[in-house]
């Protein structure tokens, strides 16, 4: 079954054949820049890897694709091999699902990490691993050690067949019935709940399952309440995930309309030819215009404990107007939407599919920026903004931070 991060366009409620067709690449040129773990692992590999400099100046390995596998990127996230994933962008307007779900792709695997770091902390700490590790002291279980994924689900595989797929039945339901009924029926799409669900258990390390496996009823009862409880949490989340890749899609158009605008100087029709999809691509091939670069820095580990993770989201514009772009920022910290229930939310995702926003009036970007803001201080989530010129004075940078 294809999960949200082979299918990320799931989370926004997407549909029908045009959904399927969004899952498998994401069909802009990329560069998949690798930290050193993911350099060494496919240099060992024997595979030949790019070498070039990053919209930041840095050198740095890795890949450069006109078009990649979803499925292939969602395995380098899972095995924390990315550094940067760098998107090129020229028409905003005829790519913007794609960019949404690269931006939908990385930031699910940020939650995924600090969920199955949330969930561990319970699993170190059970009864069933304490006895484990006073009687196999050699082969004591611990956050220090790295054990693959690969040699407790064989373990387990081959002393009790099939009880991993059995546990994630049994955890799902379990959620699934814990969650408030009002947070699934306010969804347009109700499974996308139940496909966000399954797809977090379905990552869970295989550790987890070997725990719940050999634990007494009592105990592992009280560890499914504990997992059931740290997902119920992260479904809280689950809207920040599109307003972030709404935001995006926002601060691009906004960067390309910026430039577009620029280019076209004094020209009588500019409402009419940047609304027209067929006179913008003729004006964009003939000032062969560069477009914008979006940038998904992952941080460089994954932390324990109570540590944050980074994710930092960059839009590059060689066109663009620092100030017009800055202006975009101004009401960072002046104003706030309240939204009391989660209609209002489905309601705004709406009119972003319809395709209204993207060459509106650039106050839909304080709207997403602003909801966006006060769905993170909500959820415990670190956000900040800023716009500044890049280190080369070349690009206008329009930069997200999360923490999470």
């Amino acid at each position: 079954m294809t999960g949200i991060l082979d299918n990320p366009a799931a989370l926004g409620g997407g549909k029908t054949e045009n959904t399927r067709q969004r899952s498998l690449f994401l069909c802009l040129p990329s560069r998949i820049i690798l930290n050193e773990s993911g350099t060494s692992f496919f240099i060992s590999q024997e595979r030949r890897l790019h070498r070039f400099e990053t919209a930041d100046g840095e050198r740095h390995y890795g890949f450069r694709f006109e078009k990649t596998g979803f499925a292939w990127l969602k395995n380098l996230l899972m095995k924390n091999y990315l550094k940067k994933i760098e998107i090129q962008v020229r028409d905003i307007s005829a790519c913007r699902l794609y960019v949404e779900d690269a931006v939908k792709l990385v930031f699910f695997s940020m939650f995924r990490h600090r969920i199955n770091s949330s969930i561990l902390e319970h699993i170190y700490g059970s009864p069933m691993l304490r006895a484990w590790n006073r009687a196999n002291p050699k082969k004591s279980i611990s956050p220090d050690m790295k054990i693959s994924n690969k040699s407790f689900r064989e373990l387990l595989e081959s002393r009790m067949p099939g009880r991993i797929e059995e546990l994630k039945k049994e955890l799902l339901h379990k959620i699934i019935q814990r969650i408030p009924r009002a947070a699934i029926e306010a969804r347009e799409d109700p499974r996308d709940i139940h496909n966000f669900v399954r797809e977090l258990i379905g990552d869970l390390r295989s550790l987890i399952f070997f725990v719940l496996a050999g634990s007494r009823g009592e105990d592992r009862a009280a560890l499914v309440q504990n997992i059931s409880r740290v997902i119920i949490e992260s479904i809280h989340r689950f809207d920040i995930l599109n307003l972030a890749s709404f935001l995006t899609i926002e601060l691009v158009a906004a960067a390309e309309r910026s430039s577009l605008v620029r280019m076209l100087g004094t020209a009588d029709d500019v409402k009419s030819i940047l609304e027209s999809p067929q006179r913008r691509k003729s004006i964009m091939e003939e000032k062969r215009f560069r477009g914008a670069t979006v940038v998904l820095a992952l941080p460089p580990e994954i932390p324990q404990g109570s540590r944050r993770l980074r994710f930092r989201l960059s839009v590059y514009n060689d066109g663009a107007d620092l100030e017009a772009e800055r202006k975009l920022m101004e009401d960072f910290t002046e104003r706030s939407y309240t939204f009391k229930d989660g209609r209002h939310l489905e309601e705004l995702f709406r009119a972003s599919k319809s395709g209204r926003g993207v060459y509106e009036d650039n106050g839909m970007s304080f709207y997403y920026l602003t909801i966006l803001r006060e769905q993170c201080g909500k959820n415990n989530i670190f956000l900040d903004a800023s716009v500044k010129n890049s280190h080369s004075e070349k690009s206008v940078v329009t930069t997200l931070w999360f923490g999470v």
